[in-house]
């Protein structure tokens, strides 16, 4: 089981403003919530969360039941979900095996870093882009599925993404030169590039071939 979808949050009322937004969301996530100084970021903390609680309530969990584990990621007994968001939305991915995911705006492009955080093949992708912003779309494909490589393995960014290395178009990921017993998924939305890994060794699961956008979560 593989489901992902998503929120546009632009229009969700402030948490700081309003508590009642923040009614049985636990003490420990409303602290993360407010400690947010942008209206933006609350905005996208709050609706992560309430997309993550449609999401888990739908196969029988309670948000209640989250929890943080050592690493800082929280998780819940039963079931696995990722959380990402950016710009106006929210993303929700989850799986009853291990799953990451992530969702990037794409705007500016921090080329600069690219020698950094990408392989020597994955370089070359970008550079055989059409136009600069085919080039910004690679950039955050290859970025997005790394990252949710490394939320899926709970690593997040204490993993080099330079360990990683995303062949394109085959959507293979290896470490350390190693094939991982993954699958990976990738779509756009609009100008958001988004993203799903999947632990499968198997290679049995498949991924739903499109998100599912939420429009009727009230907070």
């Amino acid at each position: 089981m593989v489901e992902y979808a998503f929120l546009d949050v632009s229009s969700l009322p402030d948490p700081l403003t309003d508590a009642s937004v923040l009614t049985d969301i636990p003490p420990w996530r409303q602290a993360y919530i407010l400690r947010y100084r942008s209206l933006e970021d609350r905005r996208r903390s709050l609706g992560v969360w309430r997309l993550m609680e449609d999401m888990l309530s739908a196969h029988g969990f309670r948000a209640q039941e989250v929890a943080i584990d050592a690493q800082g990621k929280p998780y819940c007994d039963g079931i696995f979900f990722s959380l990402s968001h950016s710009g106006d939305l929210a993303l929700c991915a989850v799986s009853d095996a291990p799953i990451g995911c992530d969702i990037e705006r794409v705007k500016h492009a921090p080329f600069q870093i690219a020698p950094r955080v990408f392989c020597p093949d994955e370089l070359a992708y970008l550079r055989a882009a059409q136009d600069d912003s085919e080039a910004r779309r690679r950039f955050f494909t290859l970025w997005t599925l790394k990252e949710s490589y490394m939320k899926m393995t709970g690593e997040g960014l204490g993993l080099s993404p330079k360990r990683l290395e995303i062949r394109m178009p085959e959507l293979t990921l290896l470490r350390n030169d190693i094939v991982q017993p993954c699958r990976l998924f990738h779509t756009t939305h609009d100008e958001y590039e988004i993203s799903l890994c999947l632990e499968d060794p198997s290679g049995k699961n498949s991924f739903p071939e499109k998100a599912c956008e939420r429009t009727d979560l009230i907070c």
